[in-house]
């Protein structure tokens, strides 16, 4: 979004001093020796080093902020909220398409509702299937234990013990 005013008075501090060359100054800081050539043009401008951040641009606006901005401009008319905007550095599009997401939100909010009631119907669907199948297996053994035990008393005759 932009560097802090107080790291810009700093630059600017010791761009003025002149005492380093920009590059070094530069380096120190971690800020490109354009950009501190352009603080030092707006300086030159204004006249002071207490530069002003640039105005928010519409993905920096908090949600909150959305919210208020939509809440303000939404009994306006048309030409009332394109003069809002111009002053916040906005477009309508913009609010129209925040109001978009924040009523996609709203709406997204009970589809998850459903969507948490689905993912626990499918974990209790699969849960069942995995004791279905165990339990068919454990019939398909005993059968098959069954059918040994008669062909084993076909062959030797009935067990004595019984």
């Amino acid at each position: 979004m932009g560097y802090p005013i107080k790291l810009k008075e700093a630059v600017l501090k010791k761009v003025l001093e002149g005492n380093k060359p920009r590059h070094e100054i530069a380096t120190e800081f971690g800020i490109g020796k354009s950009t501190i050539g352009k603080w030092l043009k707006e300086y030159k401008l204004n006249g002071s080093i207490n530069l002003n951040s640039k105005e928010k641009r519409p993905s920096d606006w908090t949600v909150e902020e959305r919210m208020s901005a939509l809440l303000e401009t939404g009994s306006m008319s048309v030409e009332a909220r394109t003069v809002w905007c111009r002053k916040k550095g906005l477009f309508i599009h913009n609010l129209d398409q925040w109001k978009k997401d924040a009523i996609s939100g709203m709406l997204s909010s009970s589809s998850r509702k459903q969507s948490d009631e689905v993912k626990n119907l499918k974990q209790e669907n699969k849960s069942l299937k995995k004791d279905l199948s165990r339990k068919e297996k454990a019939l398909a053994e005993t059968a098959a234990l069954l059918v040994l035990k008669k062909k084993v008393q076909e062959i030797w005759g009935e067990p004595e013990d019984d």
